[in-house]
């Protein structure tokens, strides 16, 4: 599972890759090997970064360990532990760009989680969280909560 969260980890370090633009197109800055040309190049300034609105790789850059710690194998299984602990956790989606990143890390590191095709609780613990990722989404009016749920529900089911 450790290999997993890293990987999942890692992808979400890539995908927040700060960039610079340059002749027109992006250039990726910092040590993690990326191709000079990105998927996101002709995106413009909405793949680059802006003082005051940090991207997801320069808050993870910050506090390795908070992450780290935030997302240890039996801190995520608590989540799921019981309905009230999961629907406690997706109370703290929030309104859009304004949830608690940690929050925000941790749910999707659950979602891992539960479909860990190597760990025999998986199951039970994917139905835990599936059903209350559906009472969140059912519960609210807000579309980004409802599409946050949305995404991680479809990596579920």
């Amino acid at each position: 599972m450790s290999k997993l969260l890293g990987v999942v980890l890692t992808a979400a370090l890539l995908a927040g890759c700060v960039t610079e633009e340059k002749y027109g197109a992006f250039e990726p800055k910092g040590e993690l090997g990326a191709p000079k040309a990105t998927a996101f190049a002709d995106y413009g300034s909405a793949m680059a970064s802006h003082k005051g609105y940090e991207m997801a790789y320069e808050w993870q850059c910050k506090d390795p360990k908070a992450v780290e710690a935030a997302t240890k194998r039996e801190v995520l299984a608590g989540f799921v532990a019981s309905d009230a602990a999961s629907d406690a956790l997706l109370t703290k989606i929030g309104t859009a760009y304004d949830g608690d990143p940690i929050a925000l890390t941790q749910i999707a590191a659950v979602t891992q989680l539960v479909m860990c095709p190597k760990c025999p609780k998986a199951p039970a613990c994917r139905k835990v969280w599936v059903a209350a990722l559906k009472r969140a989404r059912a519960k609210t009016d807000d579309g980004y909560v409802r599409t946050f749920c949305d995404q991680q529900l479809r990596i579920c089911e």
